[in-house]
């Protein structure tokens, strides 16, 4: 019989050939299946003893020596049976302390990650992520710099916030001529309070882009959270 089928149910390659060899010969001691099976006296002890676990095997005792004998193959059922149910038993305890393990692993996403990406391409995955969050978003610096630099990708940046109706507050420094949508709105500073990069903060994200061909996603909410209140700030200073 093919010896894989006793691997596939969870037995070890020295118990399956164990358990056939007992099978075959009814009966045997330690050092005559070391001799049939190649397998160290040793493991063959610790195969046995596991096989023993498992109700695959047994022994008696003539004249001082043990002779271990192979159960009926059909305990090999009951092993399964037996193995199911702690499978089940296993699934209610994970159950049991899942609402926990999730709640570890939603700590672990939360915390702070950096993204860096280069070039012209670097920059559009950038603001694509910003249409794809599908959340309203606020901004401030170089803001003059995107139509200047993607004249063809801003139109297609507008056109998906559209159709996703994402809604944008946004600082422009005097001077300086933003998009024309009427998904934004608009308040002006003076031009000390300019900046080099655009900074815009989405949900608990902010990207900051270097119209040079750097870009940068931060993920956290302290972070997101301490721009989006400088934001306020230049937004209070800002004219209509």
């Amino acid at each position: 019989m093919d010896e894989s089928i006793l691997l596939k149910i969870g037995l070890t390659g020295n118990e399956s050939k164990i358990y056939m060899i007992l099978l075959e010969m009814g009966e045997a001691i330690a050092s005559d299946l070391a001799k049939k099976t190649d397998i160290s006296r040793p493991h063959v002890y610790d195969s046995i003893n596991r096989l023993m676990e498992k109700g695959l095997c047994s022994y008696v005792i003539k004249n001082n020596k043990k002779y271990f004998k192979a159960a009926s193959p059909k305990e090999i059922i009951n092993y399964l049976d037996e193995e199911k149910d702690k499978i089940s038993d296993k699934q209610k305890e994970i159950r049991g302390i899942l609402p926990e393990l999730l709640r570890i692993h939603s700590e672990r996403k939360a915390k702070t990650s950096v993204e860096v990406f280069e070039g012209k391409e670097g920059l559009k995955t950038v603001l694509m992520d910003i249409v794809n969050y599908g959340e309203d978003f606020v901004a401030f610096g170089a803001t003059e710099n995107f139509p200047k630099v993607f004249p063809l990708f801003s139109e297609i940046f507008v056109k998906r916030r559209q159709q996703k109706d994402i809604k944008a507050k946004i600082v422009v420094v005097k001077g300086e001529k933003p998009i024309e949508t009427k998904l934004n709105s608009y308040r002006w500073i003076p031009k000390e309070y300019g900046l080099p990069s655009s900074t815009i903060i989405y949900g608990d994200k902010t990207a900051i882009l270097l119209w040079t061909g750097i870009g940068i996603i931060i993920k956290s909410r302290e972070v997101a959270d301490s721009y989006r209140s400088y934001f306020k700030l230049l937004w209070k200073i800002g004219k209509k």
